[in-house]
């Protein structure tokens, strides 16, 4: 095959509106251990965390069948669903107590609000997570709409043992798609 047809072949499966990459013009890939998490658009630091699990969105449907059509079905939209997301983190002087502190508002505003009390019901709030490259720019963001602490875990202590000490909070929300 001549260069020319190979050429052509090749086109004709690459877009010739596509350059060949240069080198530093590679895609900004996103850093799994780089994310930065604030509540309400950073007016609350939560700081820097070693992990988040179930950034998760599930569709379901039913299923709808017809008598007597047996190799027929028709499946309409049922549930969006979000999973609760988990952060995990190494505890430190600088970010523990923050998170201490808000967790202390909002369980004064958790109750009260049903006898009477001038305390409005606690709602939830936006829960911003960043995640960056490896120059720190911003690369994606979720914002849980209404997030509310769902399970905080302090660390396991035990005099026997030399692990670091962790923290872990869970939140559950109604979706980070806009």
């Amino acid at each position: 095959m001549s260069t020319s047809a190979l050429q052509a072949s090749v086109g004709s499966v690459l877009d010739p509106r596509q350059t060949p990459s240069k080198p530093g013009s590679y895609p900004r890939a996103g850093m799994a251990m780089r994310f930065h998490v604030a509540l309400d658009e950073s007016e609350i630091d939560l700081g820097m965390w070693a992990s988040c699990r179930g950034l998760q969105v599930q569709f379901s449907a039913k299923e709808i069948t017809e008598g007597g059509e047996h190799f027929a079905h028709t499946m309409l939209p049922d549930r969006v669903k979000f999973s609760p997301v988990t952060l995990e983190r190494v505890m430190t002087q600088a970010d523990s107590p923050k998170i201490q502190q808000w967790l202390s508002q909002v369980a004064a505003a958790w109750t009260g609000y049903e006898y009477g009390s001038q305390k409005s019901e606690y709602t939830g709030q936006n829960l911003t997570i960043r995640l960056f490259d490896y120059q720190g720019r911003v690369v994606s963001m979720w914002v849980l709409k209404n997030a509310f602490p769902k399970e905080w875990t302090g660390p396991e202590l035990n005099a026997q043992s030399s692990s670091v000490a962790t923290e872990k909070i869970s939140f559950e929300h109604s979706g980070f798609l806009t």
